[in-house]
């Protein structure tokens, strides 16, 4: 890579094991001296990994530890944050904290008695204030985002809500997760069809209804990549042993690296991203990652009506939207029968997205000096 093309000196950034909008990629490729601070779920999870880059060449990975305990998963992961701080390779330049959680931020004056540090709070989610611990959260969030000199937001409705109206100034603007398109085609499905869902598992993300699905359609299979906690689990896997669906589902409740994602979705023809629309859902706020990452693997997404990513499928027809999961079949069906109108459709959503002309122009800031 030409020297030309790392744009920034010194950052920490936090980022997900698995998809996170390409941000470790972009900003591995531009950065001569980059941190990268993974913090991964609390569910079946005990370590998190901290990894180091100069120039893009990856000189140390380490994994350190996490718990599932509440309190002591948030205590070690602000105790490894720190220790980022004061063994960063570079001591006496300013870095810049790139940051999704207000944890970070958590006693800024000691921070910066220790290091020079300028701070960027990409604010990545909306908690509508339905209960006390909820309304604290949000004020603790808004209470740091007044205190720092940058914020990026994932999307406009996040920005509206922390600053009264859409702002799109250099210190404050949304930013929406990048992606990077895989290289490689997908076959047009013509008997069997299957349907790839990824991320965390929660129950309100609709996968009782395509299991449902499943038992009356017997030409569709699902895989089911991602973590839940273990009752969860029981309760699926009970399901599908009792629709009799076992040999057309995969689920090992597990997250798998990108590379093993990628090969999982290879012969998978569609993602689902289904939400319950409740109007207090945290969705309705955010960039689900899951939309841009089928997107990534040429998968058409068909997803609920939530979010502002909603009105970028149906721009560039890269899915279907729906408002209600009885309208499933119909959309497995118009995908399957224009599957390569969709394919042209992501095509046009992931060069609009593609990462790095997305990432290059948001944040031309931290070039200021």
């Amino acid at each position: 890579m030409k020297k030309n093309n790392f744009w920034y000196n010194n950052i920490v950034l936090y980022a997900s094991l698995q998809f996170c909008g390409n941000i470790e990629e972009y900003f591995k490729n531009h950065t001569n001296n980059l941190v990268v601070y993974i913090v991964m779920p609390r569910v079946n999870n005990t370590f998190n990994l901290i990894r180091y880059y100069k120039k893009g060449k990856l000189l140390y990975e380490r994994k350190v530890a996490s718990s599932r305990n509440i309190f002591l998963y948030y205590f070690l992961w602000y105790v490894y944050y720190f220790f980022i701080l004061v063994t960063f390779p570079v001591k006496k330049e300013r870095i810049t904290v790139i940051s999704f959680h207000p944890i970070s931020f958590f006693l800024m004056s000691l921070q910066k008695l220790l290091r020079d540090i300028e701070y960027v709070y990409w604010v990545g989610d909306y908690f509508p204030p339905v209960s006390l611990s909820l309304r604290l959260y949000e004020r603790l969030k808004s209470f740091y985002h007044r205190h720092v000199r940058y914020a990026c937001y994932l999307s406009d409705r996040i920005n509206e809500k922390m600053n009264g109206s859409i702002f799109h100034t250099v210190h404050r603007k949304t930013v929406m997760w990048g992606v990077k398109p895989k290289d490689f085609k997908k076959v047009i499905p013509k008997t069997s069809f299957t349907i790839l869902f990824v991320g965390l598992i929660k129950e309100s993300q609709g996968l009782e209804s395509v299991l449902t699905f499943l038992k009356t359609n017997k030409s569709y299979k699902l895989k089911i990549v991602g973590v839940c906690p273990q009752k969860l689990a029981t309760k699926y896997k009970k399901m599908i042993a009792s629709y009799g669906i076992s040999k057309r589902v995969y689920f090992p409740n597990a997250f798998v690296d990108d590379d093993e994602l990628v090969a999982l979705s290879k012969d998978c023809h569609v993602g689902i991203a289904l939400y319950d629309r409740n109007p207090t859902n945290v969705t309705n706020f955010a960039d689900p990652g899951k939309v841009k990452s089928y997107a990534e693997m040429k998968l058409p997404v068909i997803m609920s009506n939530i979010s502002d990513i909603a009105d970028y499928v149906c721009k560039f027809k890269s899915g279907i939207v729906i408002n209600n999961n009885d309208e499933l079949l119909d959309a497995f069906k118009k995908i399957k029968k224009d599957y390569s109108i969709y394919q042209r459709g992501l095509d046009k959503f992931n060069t609009y997205f593609y990462f790095e002309e997305h990432y290059k122009k948001a944040f031309v800031f931290l070039n200021e000096k």
